[in-house]
């Protein structure tokens, strides 16, 4: 399973066009820096450090900005990348805007999605090198016309610093114990920490075990745990043949529910075995998703062992 597709966010596949718009920002004691990130930006007025995601947010008025990284080049990833992959998620785009910024490609996209009963405005930058592609994400209710127009003006401010080392590991509030795992980190996506066999993405070994933790950045209420560890399951980008099992979970005191699937890749048309565990705490949850194409008992039970030594920093 390529991994990265979990929390792939989605672009407009564009080609770069004469004549477009060139955006070089310096950085200035304004700049506030996105911690666990390389990006920094001018934050619109009453925006602060977000708490469940890399990025800020305004409480009053819901407003937000995403920082994701996806581990890929910026030619490569906007290649998949297509205008019903908006619309797949409800993102209707209004405006694309081809722009240089800093000396790199990137796309500006404006459009509207509808979440929670409420229509936001969307603005997505991305950009990228031929290591990792960027993507910000900033959303509004769509009536604050004016805050809108202030995050998009706060994109446009953005500073990356390439050479910049983040550790990942150290980002996220859990972790987990490798001692004796053949699972290594492989790479990162906002707050979700990917591993696998050989630590590459996408990985370069028949062996494609991999195992993906995050945490949800925005609250849901929850009537149903089960039959919601049942649809999420359902939304990965595997076809689930069959369920095996759902059983009742608990690890560092959160309680949820750990699924066994049998599956089969999209993508490849590969048979794979899914396990998944959904921990649910303070309207909030967390995601561990393990899946394997091969030896599958002794590979499910592997990340069985890596999955129980999962605990909250």
């Amino acid at each position: 399973m390529r991994v990265f597709l979990l929390l792939s966010f989605f672009f407009l596949n564009l080609t770069l066009a004469l004549g477009q718009k060139i955006t070089s920002n310096t950085l200035t004691a304004n700049h506030q820096n996105i911690i666990g990130t390389k990006v920094s930006l001018v934050a619109p007025k009453g925006f602060h450090k977000a708490a469940n995601f890399l990025g800020l947010q305004q409480d009053q008025s819901g407003a937000t900005i995403m920082v994701v990284n996806i581990p890929g080049p910026f030619s490569e990833v906007t290649k998949g990348l297509t205008k019903q992959g908006f619309l797949s998620q409800g993102v209707v785009v209004k405006e694309i805007e081809n722009i240089t910024l800093n000396n790199l490609p990137a796309i500006l996209v404006t459009g509207e999605q509808n979440a929670h009963g409420q229509i936001y405005t969307k603005f997505v930058l991305a950009f990228g090198t031929n290591k990792e592609t960027i993507m910000i994400n900033g959303a509004s209710p769509n009536n604050l016309k004016e805050i809108g127009e202030e995050i998009k003006a706060s994109l446009l401010t953005t500073y990356y610093a390439a050479d910049k080392k983040i550790n990942p590991l150290e980002i996220v509030d859990f972790e987990i114990n490798l001692k004796e795992s053949k699972l290594t980190f492989a790479n990162s996506m906002g707050n979700a920490l990917i591993f696998n066999v050989d630590g590459k993405i996408p990985t370069q070994l028949p062996d494609k075990t991999s195992l993906l933790i995050t945490k949800a950045f925005s609250k849901v209420t929850i009537a149903d745990q089960k039959l919601f560890s049942l649809n999420r399951i359902k939304q990965l980008p595997i076809d689930i043949l069959k369920i095996n099992s759902t059983e009742k979970i608990n690890l560092d005191n959160i309680s949820g529910y750990e699924i066994l699937a049998d599956g089969k890749n999209k993508k490849s048309g590969e048979l794979e075995k899914v396990y998944q565990v959904v921990l649910f705490s303070d309207s909030l949850y967390y995601l561990i998703i393990g899946t394997t194409n091969r030896d599958y008992e002794k590979n499910i039970a592997e990340i069985k062992k890596v999955t129980k030594t999962f605990k909250r920093k």
